[in-house]
């Protein structure tokens, strides 16, 4: 009897976790776009520390999680305009960069990481807006 109840419990705080995880909110694309590349966002922070002679490793490593992270839910958002297929490929191609920085901030790979947040930014940038920004 006690390990049913047990047992019944944890099913219980399992389901509980997980709705709550289901039910939350995916930030929008300017809530997402503003937190990585407005001033004092991720991009502009790791941009900084990866052209600095003393690179702040913690801080980058720190800022490409979150990267990743805000990269990744972008493309849970519908496009504002132009092809879904369109944007689940450019913002796959963008979190698969987030990725690629995290992983260069890991190893501490400054060249790595500097390639990974080229790609982020610039011609990436211009090519999805072009195809999806209002």
């Amino acid at each position: 009897m006690r390990r049913t109840k047990r047992g019944l419990a944890v099913c219980l705080i399992v389901v509980i976790a997980g709705t709550a995880l289901a039910q939350e909110k995916v930030p929008t694309i300017k809530e997402i776009m503003s937190k990585l590349n407005k001033p004092g966002g991720a991009y502009p922070t790791i941009s900084k520390e990866l052209k600095a002679d003393d690179t702040d490793w913690a801080e980058v490593q720190d800022q490409a999680k979150s990267f990743t992270k805000l990269a990744t839910l972008l493309g849970k958002n519908p496009p504002p305009k132009g092809d879904a297929s369109s944007w689940g490929t450019l913002t796959k191609a963008y979190a698969d960069n987030a990725q690629a920085l995290e992983a260069a901030a890991a190893k501490k790979d400054k060249a790595a990481a500097n390639s990974a947040r080229e790609k982020l930014g610039g011609n990436s940038c211009r090519t999805c807006h072009k195809a999806h920004k209002n």
